[in-house]
């Protein structure tokens, strides 16, 4: 990943340098954390070989079902139907380590959102981490490709996306669009050890 550190355009505006986000389809002011952002974007375009609309910068958690929460993911690897999330990748600073205290938030990300793979890498360390059915998240190899990844599906529990506005009460009386905007991360389909006691507010 370091080679890919000095493949950045940049734009001068104002005196200022930014880089133009082609997920967001927008100029990025270049911060540190930036550099790390757009350098592991093509890593994912050059190295694995995923396709630019399955993958997402800066997603607010708002966006898969956390209305509450104020932070966002840094990069998000969609499978190929373009809705479900197959890896959350937190990316750090050159001088940041990646130690357990990012894995520790990384995981935060990846089980939130039902992600197979995780990936947190400060540009010259990468570490990748696999969902298993039995365990958990479990530390392993990056994966040769963006299809190999997708062959797995061991997590495939599928994130539902919010809508960016709130719905009427007339709306919410229509069952079929509770089901379908609010069934699929609520209920029959959350993760079993999420459902214990400790991760929910005392009544």
């Amino acid at each position: 990943m370091q080679k890919l550190l000095s493949f950045h355009r940049e734009y001068t505006f104002d005196g200022k340098k930014y880089f133009y986000d082609k997920c967001r389809k927008k100029y990025i002011l270049k911060t540190p954390e930036e550099i790390i952002r757009q350098t592991t974007v093509k890593f994912f375009r050059w190295k694995l070989h995923t396709p630019l609309r399955n993958i997402q910068t800066e997603v607010s958690m708002k966006r898969y079902g956390y209305p509450e929460r104020r932070d966002r993911a840094d990069i998000l690897i969609l499978r190929p139907d373009g809705n479900t999330i197959l890896a959350v990748v937190e990316c750090k600073a050159a001088y940041i380590p990646i130690d357990e205290k990012v894995i520790a938030q990384l995981l935060r990300y990846a089980e939130a959102l039902n992600s197979e793979f995780a990936f947190a890498t400060n540009g010259s360390d990468l570490r990748v981490f696999r969902f298993d059915q039995r365990s958990g998240y479990k530390e392993t190899e990056c994966p040769a490709s963006y299809k190999r990844m997708c062959r797995s599906n061991c997590n495939e529990t599928p994130q539902a996306m919010t809508l960016s506005s709130r719905p009427d009460l007339k709306t919410l009386e229509n069952i079929t669009y509770v089901r379908r905007h609010y069934d699929s991360y609520i209920g029959r389909q959350t993760r079993e050890h999420l459902k214990k006691k400790r991760y929910w507010p005392q009544q």
